[in-house]
């Protein structure tokens, strides 16, 4: 994909969202096959949607049931009705775009309070692990070779020992893989084990509220004894925990090393089943991140492996990056910076699905829970 087509997408993009002035960036955009893209995004003008009048009467009653059970306090009522409307209305109705940033709130509030049961039912005594195929991905953690010390980058211990008072030590450099790096491995990961029918993987938002409320370091996530309570409070019968290992290369960025690794444990036995392995350049971690997919599959002994497992997200290493990076902003509820990071990752990969379906889950404004039940209030007023 040359420059031009890659480089239309944000410019295009901005030229509609920003200035209004959107002809030209929309022709562009048309010659160039990306006016689809940017119409499913709300960021060029659509063609209204052409409903028949049965389509537009289920879409409301969908809407309308959520409203209600919105209103009464019914969040998972709430989430069933707007899923299901999300996945009936055309993808560049712009309401359809405002309800999947909405679910994302709601999908978040739903996960807190199951967090909360879960764990004032624990006092009542341990809840029963499900089937094994019932999956838990937990956060993955981030590791790199410790930086160098000063002694050893003045020429070694014979210098070090030669300085009557020691340099002070400089500050230590961010690890390679900050915390947002590992999410969006472990997202992909998650995508992937999703499409294999005979798993059930658990909710990110269940699993990640749930490591923080029960304060679980990467240690502990990947020790089978203690992966093995967040795993019975989830209703997971096996959890997987992981981790990312970055050596820096000699030539600067692109020339490193990584490695990837995943300890699968029997919640029900809380013992270790399985661990694996892969490593390679930057060059190869998509595919490493599809061979570590296998093996994770390879341990369970899943059959029936759609071909999607081995679609690979994305080869553009910029791309991944953004997508990395808005997905951290997107957990921070810094809406309008991860919406911005997403489309940057779709500037550089139009085809990067798993971008373009965050940018359409992220709400368009800071948006609150209360704002949404308000919204809600004034559907119901006007459909009654």
């Amino acid at each position: 994909m040359g420059p031009a087509r890659r480089h239309v997408l944000l410019a295009a993009g901005s030229a509609v969202a920003l200035t209004g002035c959107g002809n030209f960036g929309s022709r562009l955009a048309d010659r160039l096959g990306l006016s689809g893209v940017l119409q499913r995004l709300g960021l060029a003008p659509a063609p209204a949607p052409a409903l028949t009048p049965a389509q537009q009467q289920t879409l409301n009653a969908l809407y309308q049931r959520g409203a209600q059970a919105l209103l009464a306090n019914d969040i998972d009522g709430t989430v069933a009705a707007w899923r299901q409307f999300v996945q009936l209305a055309p993808p560049t109705l712009a309401q359809a775009r405002l309800v999947r940033g909405h679910l994302t709130l709601l999908d978040r509030e739903a996960a807190r309070r199951f967090v909360q049961r879960v764990a004032a039912a624990e006092r009542q005594g341990p809840a029963l692990p499900a089937g094994r195929l019932h999956v838990a991905v937990l956060p993955f953690s981030s590791s790199a070779p410790p930086a160098p010390s000063t002694a050893a980058a003045a020429g070694g211990a014979t210098a070090a020992a030669a300085a009557p008072v020691p340099p002070p030590s400089p500050p230590p450099s961010p690890p390679p893989n900050p915390p947002a790096f590992n999410r969006a491995v472990a997202a992909m990961i998650m995508v992937d084990l999703a499409k294999v029918p005979a798993l059930t993987l658990l909710e990110r938002d269940k699993v990640e509220l749930l490591a923080q409320e029960l304060k679980l370091g990467a240690s502990a996530l990947v020790d089978p004894a203690t992966a093995a309570r967040p795993g019975r409070l989830l209703g997971a019968g096996t959890v997987v925990a992981g981790g990312v290992y970055n050596e820096p290369g000699p030539s600067g960025p692109g020339s490193g090393r990584y490695r990837l690794n995943t300890a699968i444990s029997d919640v029900a036995r809380s013992r270790l089943v399985g661990q694996n392995e892969v490593e390679g350049k930057q060059a190869d971690f998509f595919v490493l991140q599809k061979r570590i997919v296998h093996a994770i599959l390879d341990t369970l002994d899943v059959p029936g492996r759609p071909a999607s497992v081995d679609h690979i997200h994305t080869r553009n290493w910029e791309a991944y990056v953004r997508f990395s990076r808005g997905l951290q902003m997107l957990a921070e509820n810094r809406f309008a910076e991860a919406r911005a990071a997403f489309l940057g990752a779709l500037e550089v990969d139009p085809a990067f699905t798993m971008a373009e379906v965050a940018f359409l889950d992220t709400p368009e404004r800071a948006t609150t829970l209360q704002d949404v039940r308000n919204e809600a209030a004034q559907a119901a007023r006007l459909g009654s």
